[in-house]
């Protein structure tokens, strides 16, 4: 195709309809109306002779082509944007936004003071956390988030990263708990009724594995995929629930839960919450000033 006959911010449409499946979601995004969206669209299909959106229940579904081109263009227009943003970022006066995929864990621990600090030092700076488990390095590479903020093993050399919060495993259950208090053997806690939160629905966690190599297994009785979700089942029940220190430290004073010591030591890499972005952009002065931000900020938790 001869870019001359494309207007270039129809690109900026195709991104904001693959990002959002909306046209209204689209426009408001992108400061248009919807019929100057439709409008936009409609040239775009003429331009790249395809339908690129079938309009479904509830959202505009991609075609395969569109969907060929998600990367790419949004590629283009972040190197676009890079290129004429300016080389000093001033916190106090940017106007921007910074996607980040994340987990309920980071947002309840980690995002309270953050958006404290934002609002303090640079309250132009918007947020938007985005669901990304097992995700976060495909949505890195292909430009759809800035940022993951998770709990990630080993990571590919293109990404940098940073320790943010380091932190331990320990049970939580409701007052008064048959395992509330006194000695807790191995065997009584896997007979336990237990909880486990799993971001992506598995049915099974660390926890069993650990008990496995001790020939024992537990019963499961509920799964969920937020730790937000957790203290008001366990409130109300006999379930207990291995969650990282800071979480208890979180909930267990609004619900009078009990918290203990857990007889099984979760992954380092379970209990922690590490800042991810694509080297591509470890230079560039936005990253650079909200990476240091993110650090400053989990140094004082």
């Amino acid at each position: 195709m001869n870019l001359k006959s494309l207007d270039l911010n129809l690109l900026l449409v195709l991104d904001g309809l693959l990002r959002t499946r909306h046209v209204t979601r689209a426009s408001s995004e992108l400061g248009m109306s919807q019929p100057a969206v439709s409008n936009a669209l409609n040239r775009l299909r003429h331009h790249l002779k395809d339908e690129l959106f079938v309009r479904t229940k509830g959202e505009m579904r991609p075609t395969p082509r569109a969907l060929e081109l998600a990367a790419p263009v949004r590629a283009a227009l972040e190197t676009l944007s890079l290129a004429l943003d300016p080389a000093r970022f001033d916190p106090e006066t940017a106007v921007r936004s910074f996607s980040i995929g994340t987990n309920d864990y980071a947002v309840s621990t980690l995002m309270p003071k953050v958006m404290e600090r934002l609002e303090a030092q640079a309250p132009g700076i918007a947020l938007r956390l985005v669901p990304s488990a097992g995700r976060t390095l495909d949505m890195l590479d292909a430009q759809e988030l800035d940022f993951g903020l998770s709990a990630f093993g080993e990571t590919p050399e293109r990404f940098g990263r940073a320790l943010l919060i380091d932190d331990s495993y320990v049970l939580m259950m409701r007052q008064g708990h048959p395992l509330a208090k006194g000695p807790m053997s191995l065997q009584a806690y896997a007979q336990a009724r237990h909880m486990l939160m799993s971001p992506r629905g598995h049915d099974q966690g660390f926890v069993d594995r650990e008990l496995a190599k001790h020939g024992l297994t537990r019963r499961i009785a509920i799964t969920v995929n937020s730790f937000a979700a957790a203290p008001g089942l366990l409130s109300g029940s006999d379930l207990i629930l291995a969650a990282p220190k800071r979480i208890a430290d979180t909930f267990a004073p609004l619900y009078g839960l009990a918290v203990r010591e857990a007889p099984i030591a979760g992954p380092q890499e379970y209990a922690s919450a590490t800042l991810l972005w694509h080297g591509r952009f470890s230079v560039h002065p936005a990253y650079q000033w909200f990476i240091d931000f993110m650090k400053d900020v989990s140094a004082d938790l």
